[in-house]
């Protein structure tokens, strides 16, 4: 008893110790030190954008007051979700917001050693890219054009399917019995859509739908594989594949070969310029050729794309109105956006789950939606904000 009567006050020492050591707050964004002076609590006065931003690409900018200078000293949350810190001072707090699409979310700053969040400023984010049309597990979108009104037109293994701008869906034609896959299309004058899928004829389907689309012109040379077309001011079709010569055909049918020895595997006019994606001695790139009173230039080397992605695949390729080229390729990030001084950036790779084995098909709206067709089957719809299509010259004919 004795013994025990000794040991009771270290015993009750250690329980003490214990009992103060579980009683420890934790501060949100680092220890608690009672010591330690307390900061005012922040509020938020502004964000900009206005209003709202794309999810997970966006910079937005907070205003108020009381913000920490110190980046680590300052959260940001979304609802439940932190946003990623970019920059910050006592009265701005730059950031990235998370991948939430909610179109009323409640945006809070928590300072370090502050009591209390900030006011609570309701805010949207928005889906930069996001699926479209409801398609079902069969119908796998492949090629895609669109027309004037900003209708978008997709080919699947069966059918061609118009959808408007709402995403309503109709059977616009059938497809050709046993042809699975339609490699390009574009809506051409009067119309028609021509089409191509990498055999030595083009094809169109009539205005307005309703019948399978019909052998246009099948005169090519034996061994020719058009994969991919488009119009230019002049009313021409421009096509190619993987051959040794790109294909003029004018409005008479006539058809003009121009030296190309490549796989080709998209095309665009641009600006009096035929564009092309194309693999040249194993190396993929984007190449241009003048077009110059209905004859081609010497193709020169727009932008080495083997440079800088080694390996992958430009896939597909459109224009803005403003001369930006967009790339659809097989990489992570999908949806490669090229300003004219060369200056590659891919504000869409948040968005690289929807995304699959990458972007095969692109085709601009009326307005600033982009719709694109993955490898496996799915349609998407970007908003690229400000910017809009440059001329689709087949809608407009």
């Amino acid at each position: 008893m004795r013994h025990l009567a000794k040991a009771f006050p270290l015993f009750l020492a250690a329980a003490l110790l214990l009992a103060i050591g579980s009683c420890t707050k934790v501060d949100p964004v680092g220890v608690f030190d009672a010591n330690e002076p307390k900061a005012a609590s922040p509020t938020i006065t502004g964000m900009s954008p206005a209003g709202n931003a794309f999810a997970g690409m966006d910079t937005i900018i907070i205003t108020g007051t009381n913000f920490s200078s110190v980046l680590a000293d300052n959260i940001v949350y979304f609802n439940a979700e932190p946003a990623t810190l970019l920059s910050t001072s006592p009265t701005q707090i730059a950031l990235k917001p998370p991948l939430v699409t909610i179109d009323s979310i409640g945006v809070r700053v928590s300072v370090r050693g502050a009591v209390s969040f900030s006011n609570t400023y309701q805010y949207g984010l928005v889906a930069g890219a996001k699926t479209f049309g409801d398609l079902t597990s069969t119908e796998l979108s492949a090629s895609l054009t669109t027309d004037v009104a900003g209708n978008l037109y997709s080919m699947t293994k069966s059918a061609m399917l118009k959808f408007t701008t709402a995403g309503v869906r109709t059977t616009y034609a059938p497809g050709i019995s046993g042809v699975l896959l339609w490699t390009g299309i574009k809506m051409g004058p009067g119309g028609y859509i021509y089409a191509a899928r990498n055999v030595r004829a083009l094809y169109r389907f009539e205005p307005g739908g309703g019948a399978a689309p019909a052998i246009w012109l099948s005169s090519f040379p034996t061994g020719v594989y058009l994969a991919d077309l488009d119009f230019d001011k002049d009313g021409n079709v421009w096509a190619g594949g993987n051959n040794a010569n790109i294909y003029k055909v004018d409005p008479a049918k006539t058809i003009t070969p121009f030296p190309f020895a490549g796989n080709i595997h998209s095309i665009r006019v641009y600006n009096d310029y035929l564009y092309f994606a194309a693999k040249v001695d194993a190396a993929e790139k984007i190449w241009r050729a003048p077009i110059t009173a209905g004859a081609l230039g010497t193709p020169e080397v727009y932008f080495d794309f083997e440079a800088v992605y080694p390996g992958k695949v430009p896939l597909a390729i459109t224009f803005s109105s403003d001369g930006v080229l967009y790339i659809g390729t097989d990489t992570e990030n999908g949806l490669l956006i090229v300003t004219p001084d060369k200056a590659v950036t891919a504000p869409f790779g948040t968005y690289k789950a929807l995304f699959g084995t990458g972007l095969g098909f692109l085709a601009w709206g009326s307005t600033n939606d982009l719709y694109a067709s993955t490898s496996n089957g799915a349609l998407l719809r970007f908003t690229v904000r400000g910017k809009t299509s440059a001329p689709y010259f087949g809608s407009t004919l």
